[in-house]
């Protein structure tokens, strides 16, 4: 199984674990800092500390509007200063701090350390409803479909989605799919051809459709094709008309993955499009061609020996 690759948006999620008496101490130096903070706050309209901390940039700011000093930076800004504050006047944090003290300390009256607790399992179906995305256990139950055979697999598989017209669905072997979740983690980027006529002319051409994938657990791919103009247009918030998922949960008990899709209506593409996009996706990523890699590999890194008319030959190449 691949690792799964992250991509930096701009979000760290960090998670920190104290002790409940080092959190006790905090809380009553954060306390006390507050109470000192205020009094400063009252007087001076700014903290000590971030006067100090700031002044030099603070200064400068008054000199940039053609102020004397700081004190008449602050007087400037002195109304909204005080709407600001007043917004913030409706927490009280030593409050806060002080209720949740009371509230620990009666829950430290209720426990009694003879007694041991016994907690409810987990309940899955909640915990699946917290996951940003579907997952296999959304369509089928993982633990029931792993005691069946593999043809009986792919049977309920192709089963539970062959009547909906806009669905896309297969069902893939480990080692077809290893090559191909191999250079998509290397290439996450390309763009895929695809024979379209223009409405205006009447003209044959090509649309131009981007691929992106997202690596986004240990067992579910995503796969999103994206016209190219509309991606540029929008950039990451541009909206994908095919939705491709690989489910990689029964790869190591039954040797298949999983693919589920979706062709948006709206999304300007026919059932056929979307198709040839599916089988043009495997036919650059599964690395038994090595020129239709080549320009996978130009592209995602952004060389400039990548070519537009190659990609439309091979693409286009039986």
């Amino acid at each position: 199984m691949l690792p799964r690759l992250q991509r930096c948006v701009g979000i760290n999620r960090c998670v920190a674990q104290f002790h409940a008496i080092r959190f006790n101490s905090v809380v009553k130096d954060t306390k006390k800092k507050l109470v000192d903070d205020g009094k400063s706050k009252k007087e001076n309209g700014f903290s000590d500390d971030v006067l100090n901390r700031y002044k030099a940039q603070l200064e400068q700011k008054a000199r940039e509007l053609g102020l004397d000093n700081v004190a008449a930076l602050k007087d400037k800004y002195k109304d909204q200063i005080e709407k600001i504050k007043s917004e913030l006047g409706t927490v009280d944090f030593a409050k806060e701090i002080t209720n949740w003290e009371s509230s620990q300390q009666k829950d430290n009256k209720k426990k009694d350390s003879t007694v041991i607790n016994v907690r409810s399992p987990r309940d899955k179906s909640a915990e699946k409803k917290q996951t940003p995305y579907k997952t296999l256990d959304d369509y089928v139950d993982v633990e029931k479909i792993k005691k069946l055979s593999r043809d009986e697999i792919e049977f309920l598989w192709k089963t539970r989605f062959q009547k909906d017209p806009q669905s896309l669905h297969a069902v893939i072997n480990n080692k077809q799919f290893d090559g191909i979740s191999e250079n998509a983690a290397r290439y996450p980027y390309f763009i895929l051809p695809l024979p379209k006529k223009d409405d205006t002319t009447k003209k044959e051409g090509y649309q131009l459709e981007f691929v992106q994938w997202s690596f986004v657990a240990e067992e579910t791919i995503h796969c999103l094709f994206t016209s190219l103009a509309e991606y540029k247009l929008h950039g990451e918030f541009a909206k994908p008309h095919v939705v491709l998922t690989f489910h990689q949960d029964l790869s190591k008990d039954k040797d298949i993955v999983l693919m589920q899709g979706w062709n948006e209506k709206d999304g300007g593409l026919s059932t056929e499009e979307a198709q040839l996009l599916v089988l043009n996706l495997q036919r650059f990523y599964n690395g038994k061609f090595p020129q239709r890699l080549q320009l996978v590999k130009e592209f995602s890194e952004g060389s400039e020996k990548f070519s537009l008319d190659k990609l439309v030959n091979e693409a286009t190449t039986v």
